[in-house]
């Protein structure tokens, strides 16, 4: 199965272009394979390929706008037309994957009406072309390859598009326009970026749409942390949230409001948090990728996202919290202008403060190691949100953030509870387990006793998630949990770390269980993951009180594992740049045969594990996701950027991102 887009087209008034929308998906049935990222195609003319050798030099950039096609290394349907001739005739569209907002099928659904926000041009960012990313559509004889892992068609993500760089990011400031293709898109107009206030346009935009969220008090100033007092610590039992208590439908604000309203929804808002630290250097490349988060997830959404910077103040003698000059200082000297409003100062001494029990912070190690406690206080300044994501800095995505996390969060909202926790200890290979429902199945007939139901409890904690409606979960037909939101979305499988053998497995403190008996889950990467504020809340309870840690990666995990919380595994589109193993060979690698877990570990693990799209590991990093993002912005080994070079792909996590 591949997703397609079936878009609703629209003239954009005075520019003649077509905006490709997502409102729409048809999926339908495909025969072609290829799970391995190949880049390959036809010169336009001749270029010295030698400026690419190295590291994964198979990965070829030609003076052409790039498509992947299929691996050769499978026997599979090729594409009938020389597409290497057609190439720069593919059709440039503005890509908006959003509802149709204020449309009467919306409005019977959703509380409130849709207001257009402004952007750093000053002008509504909705409809205008130079706020809009671009896309290029696929002709029907190249379709995506099929991810090794994970899958485009049953999350949502396909598209029928592919992404290049200048379409991509020329509305964020990327000003180098590669070629002069007639079908590429106007460069947008300047912006004196230096002038923007990123928090300011937020706040903005979420006051327009205020009337379509529940009524919570939105902050108008940059957030703040600050050191506890005796109250905080006295009173942090009301700091939990009963999920039933935080789920439960707000009524309309007024009789008038209800007549009107029905069964309208107010709308949930998510909050995006960047990890980062006074020392990072703000390259072009990261700028233009937090403002087009900025763009894409907030301004064009009306408010349902909101994007703010966490950045750790190493310098613990710096006393931003006792000097408000201090504080100015640190954001003049480490966060450029533009994003000041939206920068939240912390440091190794206000997180000891609050958390005085859990575990040892080092200056060097301690954002590794509690990377947590900043995401669990900030649900405590800003409890407007309902979902806190957090990223770190070097993740980067092809495509476009809202359509990407609106179909991540959208999809765990549809999964059952019953045998979600063993579905998410396995990566979904298409190539192996066929459709979803087959992997379902798969998993269902592993674990025939039923798995995991509610709780998994440990001494000292009392669990804050719903009871199972019934007794045993073979009674309940997989209806449990659909339509009800996720408090933990990875998109990484989610393992049992004792059994799978992982290095920080017993990195556990002040459990009363103790490391041999307390019940744990882990990912074995954690760089984009979404938390709720029940779940965050939670954490924050257990820390203050008891003084419990765990590694970052397994903290979340364990804390939804605990407390009986909905703890879902996106699958996400996962690419490998491997040609001398099968399907079966990778599977039998990192989906463990047997029910305990995700891979058998190992070092072949680590060895395969660096060709891999998206991944981290405290003793090897992926190359492959370096490079093929090098490739993408045009630069070669020797870090030049070749304004001809043009790689067209599809919507692709990629991480780390180093040195860009």
């Amino acid at each position: 199965m591949l997703g397609r887009l079936n878009p609703g087209l629209a003239q954009e008034q005075g520019q003649g272009k077509k905006i490709a929308t997502t409102r729409d998906f048809n999926f339908r049935a495909t025969t072609f394979q290829a799970g391995f990222l190949n880049l390959q195609l036809k010169k336009f003319t001749e270029v010295n390929d030698a400026a690419f050798e190295g590291p994964f030099r198979n990965i070829r950039v030609h003076p052409a706008t790039l498509l992947i096609q299929a691996n050769d290394d499978f026997d599979v349907p090729r594409p009938s037309a020389d597409f290497g001739e057609s190439a720069v005739d593919l059709p440039f569209e503005l890509y908006d994957p959003y509802p149709d907002y204020n449309s009467k099928a919306w409005r019977r659904k959703w509380h409130g009406a849709h207001f257009p926000c402004k952007g750093p041009r000053g002008v509504d960012v909705n409809g205008n072309s130079d706020d809009m990313l671009g896309a290029y559509k696929q002709p029907s004889t190249v379709l995506t390859p099929v991810p090794i892992f994970g899958s485009y068609d049953i999350t949502g993500l396909g598209s029928g598009y592919c992404f290049e760089r200048h379409a991509r990011n020329s509305p964020y400031g990327d000003s180098d326009r590669p070629g002069d293709n007639a079908n590429d898109r106007p460069q947008p107009s300047s912006v004196d970026w230096d002038k923007i206030n990123w928090g300011q346009l937020q706040r903005e935009c979420a006051v327009r749409n205020q009337d379509r969220f529940e009524e919570r008090k939105i902050d108008d100033g940059p957030p703040m942390f600050r050191y506890p007092n005796h109250q905080d610590i006295e009173q942090v039992n009301s700091t939990l949230l009963m999920t039933e208590e935080s789920r439960a439908e707000t009524k309309p604000r007024s009789v008038r409001g209800q007549k009107r309203s029905g069964a309208q929804r107010y709308k949930k808002r998510n909050a995006i948090l960047l990890r980062t630290y006074d020392s990072k250097e703000y390259t072009p490349d990261n700028m233009h990728h937090i403002r087009s988060m900025i763009t894409e997830l907030s301004l064009h959404s009306g408010a349902e996202y909101e994007v703010f910077l966490l950045v750790q103040i190493l310098d613990v003698e710096k006393p931003i919290f006792f000097d408000p000059k201090a504080y100015q200082d640190a954001l003049d000297l480490y966060v450029p202008r533009e994003f000041h409003d939206i920068a939240v100062l912390f440091n190794v001494p206000m997180m000891e403060a609050w958390y005085p029990k859990a575990g040892k912070h080092d200056p060097n190690n301690s954002q590794q190691v509690h990377m947590t406690q900043p995401l669990q206080l900030f649900s405590l300044i800003r409890p407007d949100f309902d979902l806190y994501w957090q990223f770190e800095l070097d993740v980067r995505y092809t495509g476009h953030h809202y359509h990407h996390l609106e179909a991540i969060r959208q999809w765990a909202e549809k999964q059952p509870r019953r045998l979600s926790w063993e579905r998410a200890a396995y990566f979904y290979s298409p190539f192996i387990h066929g459709t979803w429902a087959k992997f379902c199945r798969k998993i269902q007939n592993i674990f025939e006793g039923g798995g995991i139901w509610g709780a998994v409890t440990t001494t000292g904690i009392d669990p804050i998630g719903p009871k199972p409606p019934m007794e045993f979960p073979d009674e309940d037909d997989f209806q449990w949990g659909v339509g009800e939101p996720a408090d933990m979305i990875n998109i990484m499988p989610i393992i049992d770390p004792v059994q799978d053998g992982m290095m920080f497995r017993n990195w556990i403190d002040n459990y009363p269980d103790g490391k041999e008996n307390t019940p744990r889950r882990s990912a074995p990467v954690t760089p984009l993951i979404a938390m709720s504020k029940p779940l965050l809340r939670a954490m924050h309870h257990s820390q203050v009180t008891m003084g419990t840690h765990m590694m970052p990666e397994m903290f979340p995990e364990s804390s939804a594992l605990h407390h009986g919380l909905k703890a879902v595994a996106f699958p996400e589109p996962v690419y490998l740049d491997i040609r001398d193993k099968s399907p079966e060979e990778l599977e039998s690698i990192f989906n463990d045969q047997s029910p305990t877990g995700m891979w058998n570990g190992g070092s072949q693990n680590s060895q395969l594990a660096q060709h891999i799209n998206y991944w981290w590991s405290a003793n090897f990093k992926p190359e492959f996701s370096n490079v093929l993002y090098r490739r993408w912005l045009g630069i070669d080994d020797e870090g030049n950027r070749t304004a001809d070079t043009r790689l067209c792909l599809p919507a692709i996590t990629l991480h780390p991102i180093k040195g860009i």
